[in-house]
């Protein structure tokens, strides 16, 4: 299975791309699943589908043709569906530092856990082998970076 990451600047054209380029793979004949992992959906929107239709069903693909189908993933719910698996996982890994067991807790909750959460999907489409192709439209790079101004290169 290929996977395909659109990231970049907020208002750039990603969830456009991403969209397009789900589109033309699923007319190739490739299962495509086009997956938005930006807190601030719009996939829905470039499908012109409504946008209260992923409210209640988070958790599962909409088929947009026979190859295609996507998937807006609710980052909120997710963290919740999967807190004990994940940080069961990170906890694990943290007492194996010598890390006592009640820090271990306290360190697993870590940043990025909205991410490690939508993963959770990717790896899980990968295991079921149901798709060739995964397009996952990201939030904005801006979100990860805390400076003031534009990054600078460093010599």
């Amino acid at each position: 299975m290929r996977i395909l990451l659109f990231s970049g600047k907020g208002g750039v054209g990603k969830t456009s791309l991403a969209a397009a380029t789900g589109l033309q793979l699923s007319k190739l004949g490739y299962r495509t699943l086009v997956m938005s992992v930006d807190p601030a959906h719009s996939l829905a929107d470039a499908f012109d589908l409504e946008t209260g239709l992923f409210d209640a069903k988070t958790s599962d693909p909409y088929t947009i043709n026979d190859n295609l189908a996507i998937h807006e993933v609710n980052i909120q719910l997710e963290i919740k569906r999967h807190w004990r698996e994940i940080s069961t996982y990170v906890v694990s890994v943290l007492r194996t530092t010598g890390i006592s067991d009640v820090e271990a807790e306290e360190l697993a909750i870590l940043p990025g856990m909205e991410e490690l959460s939508a993963m959770m999907y990717v790896n899980q489409y990968r295991s079921a082998g149901r798709y060739d192709v995964m397009i996952l439209d990201c939030a904005p790079t801006a979100d990860s970076w805390t400076g003031t101004g534009p990054a600078e290169p460093r010599a």
